[in-house]
């Protein structure tokens, strides 16, 4: 690998430590500048020597592997430069949730991203993904991808349009219950991971609400159901 973006999550960068001396972009709103070490950073792969690359590249290629939360969170292709990538992602980490106040949304992490694809319609992802040509995941066991338009302007009032609407955020927010029943499953097949997201949605859509007491047996009756679901394919 010797251009693009590597995504990285500074909370998980312990995972992953011979990448914490490289030079990183914070992509950081404007409202949470008092806490830019928490934001997800940027690695332009163009900018680092070959043994850089080299350190990179095989990190990038253990995610799918590894069973922990994402530390590498996506590798992309862009129109643009560092600066105007992570001012663009900066872009939707903030934002309206269900019940209209401020929320911080992490959309990049795989485990969030994968269930934001099955919820968002065309438009939106579209818009969410801005100047990005390609962005690249591991999930499940297997990377996947995502074409953008490679927009290079992207107007500053856009966010609306990339970011979910109030009916969406129930069927977003249920990504850690998601992630819960997909981690107890078998490792999948990459058809089968590709109808993951839409039957973990439909599962958790017909649960509807669910309190903390219930969530247990959700996730161990969706877990049944899923494996009975594989094995009889």
């Amino acid at each position: 690998m010797t251009t693009g973006f590597l995504l990285v999550e500074p909370a998980t960068l312990a995972h992953v430590p011979d990448l914490a001396a490289f030079d990183m972009r914070a992509c950081t709103p404007r409202v949470l500048a008092h806490r830019e070490e928490l934001m997800p950073r940027l690695i332009d792969l163009a900018a680092l020597d070959w043994e850089g690359r080299r350190i990179a590249t095989e990190r990038w290629q253990e995610e799918p592997e590894v069973e922990r939360p994402p530390a590498i969170c996506a590798w992309i292709d862009s129109a643009v430069d560092a600066d105007a990538l992570a001012e663009h992602i900066a872009r939707y980490l903030v934002g309206p949730g269900e019940d209209g106040q401020p929320v911080f949304w992490r959309y990049y992490d795989p485990r969030v991203l994968s269930l934001t694809l099955e919820v968002f319609d065309p438009t939106q992802l579209l818009a969410l993904l801005g100047p990005v040509h390609e962005w690249c995941f591991a999930w499940a066991g297997h990377r996947w991808r995502i074409a953008g338009l490679g927009a290079e302007i992207v107007q500053p009032d856009d966010q609306p349009l990339g970011w979910p609407r109030p009916d969406q955020w129930p069927r977003i927010n249920r990504s850690e219950i998601a992630d819960r029943i997909r981690r107890r499953l078998p490792a999948l097949s990459v058809d089968q991971a590709a109808q993951l997201p839409a039957a973990l949605d439909q599962i958790l859509c017909s649960a509807g609400g669910q309190d903390a007491m219930a969530t247990d047996e959700l996730v161990n009756d969706a877990v049944q159901r899923m494996r009975h679901a594989f094995l009889t394919e």
